[in-house]
């Protein structure tokens, strides 16, 4: 289904209401992936610059661009239920489960929500240098 917002036909889900970590998840995982497309463009223009560099008879190198941090600011609604774990058919535990409802317009609209209690998660992702070693087990 193609159109303006998403021009290469992706289906795009509006997710009202989903466990805090899972939204967490998803946007760790938006950025590592554009860090990683980054990555792959900078190292398609090196192999492309070195394949031209005794043709051109210049020292070029691509640049090379780096989420250092980012900043991150979600307004929404904030929710607790308990789920039960079971083992063999019975409860051995209750699980207490945070979701969360990004504030937007259908969401607003869907359940009438007032604005002026809404929650603010504020986190900075920040990358760090690579370790010189692993770890010894």
């Amino acid at each position: 289904m193609s159109n303006e917002l998403n021009p290469v036909g992706e289906k795009t889900t509006e997710v009202l209401i989903e466990p805090l970590a899972e939204i967490l998840k998803h946007v760790g995982r938006a950025i590592a992936e554009t860090q990683q497309a980054l990555d792959r463009n900078s190292i398609a223009t090196e192999t492309e610059l070195a394949d031209k560099r005794e043709e051109l008879g210049y020292d070029l190198h691509a640049t090379w661009y780096h989420l250092p941090e980012t900043d991150i600011e979600i307004k929404m609604s904030l929710s607790m239920h308990l789920e039960e774990e079971k083992k063999e058919g019975k409860t051995v535990a209750w699980k207490t489960i945070l979701s969360a409802a990004p504030l937007n317009a259908s969401y607003k609209n869907l359940f009438n929500y007032d604005v002026a209690g809404t929650s603010v998660l504020k986190t900075k992702i920040v990358s760090i240098p690579p370790t010189d070693t692993l770890p010894m087990e």
